[in-house]
């Protein structure tokens, strides 16, 4: 039988001590407001409407560029390939 969550945080320090971090206030989500306001601002420069299928796609050299949702996102960047 499969352990619970609790009892899997009560036997493991590492996998507790990430999931007390992950659902701590303000550690997982810090960046989260200044990197949104950031793409808003990228979105607005390259004048993608709210609702579109595109995203502001950020390039190596730090650069924005209108690209497919689709594209984008299943180069899996947030994933960290």
């Amino acid at each position: 039988m499969a352990k619970s969550s609790t009892q899997t945080y009560k036997t493991n320090s590492a996998s507790r001590a990430k999931h007390v971090r992950d659902n701590s206030p303000g550690g997982k989500y810090a960046h989260s407001k200044a990197y949104k306001r950031k793409h808003a601002s990228e979105r607005s420069k390259l004048k993608i409407p709210k609702g579109s299928k595109k995203d502001a796609s950020k390039q190596s050299d730090g650069s924005y560029k209108a690209e497919s949702r689709k594209t984008n996102r299943g180069r899996g960047g947030g994933q960290g390939k």
